[in-house]
């Protein structure tokens, strides 16, 4: 069947989150990913005619799980959380266990540890989708700060994810291409396709970059360990 992934822009406090809605075509049932917001993914899911199961988040930072407790109220869904911060995440049923897939609704996610941004922060794939969800940890051209993790974690989680596909399709957590974006990168070729990805993004549309396009333009894809730490 085919699965598909609804993008949900966040932004009531101006952090340009993303959450994701995840269901297959012919099933109303649905996976949130980051539900960074309750109002906006309560909208969507009304739009869509769609009920969440699950809840699968990435790390305990707030704007990524503060509507977990409204959305499962309402619904009586499960949270599915990194198992290493699994008492941080609010209303935390699961734990996600590294390369344990997770089957869901007849979705077969698999959590990937990815340190760094958090200490127990997870990035999830689907595969049959060539799909990675991949939180505060890479970013389109940029990736997130490192608030417990250290440069070495950071840049062995950014390696492990380069060993993908190349045609892997990233979403992140957050839409900061543009203040991400430097202007010498403006002449690099083809950069003005990945920018019409941006427009769309920032309009709340799907437009995920692939793997290839970040290890192309995202500089902390391209360094070396000495760059990147140094």
């Amino acid at each position: 069947m085919e699965i598909n992934i609804i993008p949900v822009l966040c932004n009531e406090k101006n952090m340009q989150n993303y959450a994701y809605i995840i269901h297959h075509k012919n099933s109303k049932n649905a996976i949130i990913i980051d539900a960074a917001e309750a109002n906006p993914i309560l909208k969507k899911l009304e739009e869509t005619y769609l009920t969440p199961t699950h809840i699968i988040t990435t790390h305990h930072h707030f704007d990524h799980v503060e509507g977990n407790l409204t959305l499962k109220e309402k619904y009586n869904l499960k949270i599915i959380a990194p198992s290493d911060e699994f008492s941080k995440i609010p209303g935390a049923d699961i734990k996600a266990q590294e390369n344990q897939p997770l089957t869901i609704n007849d979705i077969e996610i698999l959590p990937i540890k990815a340190q760094g941004h958090t200490s127990g922060h997870m990035v999830y794939h689907i595969k049959s989708i060539n799909a990675l969800f991949t939180g505060d940890v890479l970013f389109n051209l940029c990736i997130g700060g490192l608030f417990e993790g250290t440069p070495s974690e950071m840049f062995n989680t950014l390696q492990q994810i380069k060993q993908l596909p190349d045609e892997t399709l990233i979403f992140p957590g957050h839409e900061y291409t543009r203040s991400c974006a430097h202007r010498n990168m403006l002449e690099l070729p083809n950069f003005d396709k990945y920018l019409e990805k941006m427009h769309k993004r920032e309009q709340g549309l799907l437009a995920p970059s692939t793997l290839k396009e970040e290890k192309k333009y995202n500089p902390y894809l391209k360094a070396s360990i000495d760059n990147f730490i140094g």
